[in-house]
């Protein structure tokens, strides 16, 4: 049997080295952000406010208290922003030219820096112990 996204993603939480919280949902801002559930992306959306990874990174959903949702932000090619870090780091989610979607990632300072990964990819390399890498 195939696992939805949802599931795919919470066996990912469960299976991290870091603590990670799941925020509860705000369906209706879910709703009005219409990203669809059968991605990673939209099932973070649909199914949480939001991810906090190891008290360091703040994976977005669809919002909860002081942790935002997922939304269009300060990136030179449009895209959405989808985390933050205590440190000021910054991911988004650009289309490029060809409409291939890749994480870019800000760090304070620098420039956009193009990952090259998915967001499905990038979230599964950060629950799996990628944030101790940067």
């Amino acid at each position: 049997m195939r696992r939805t996204a949802w599931e795919a993603v919470m066996w990912s939480v469960a299976e991290s080295p870091y603590p990670v919280t799941v925020l509860e949902p705000d369906h209706r801002r879910a709703a009005e952000l219409g990203i669809a559930a059968d991605s990673w992306l939209g099932a973070v959306v649909a199914h949480s406010g939001g991810l906090l990874v190891d008290g360091r990174l703040r994976v977005f959903g669809s919002g909860f208290g002081s942790t935002p949702a997922v939304h269009a932000g300060p990136v030179e090619d449009g895209g959405f922003v989808v985390a933050d870090t205590v440190r000021g780091d910054c991911f988004a989610l650009v289309s490029d030219e060809a409409g291939r979607r890749a994480i870019h990632h800000l760090a304070p300072g620098l420039g956009w820096e193009n990952l090259r990964l998915g967001y499905t990819n990038w979230l599964g390399a950060m629950l799996a112990g990628s944030l101790d890498e940067r």
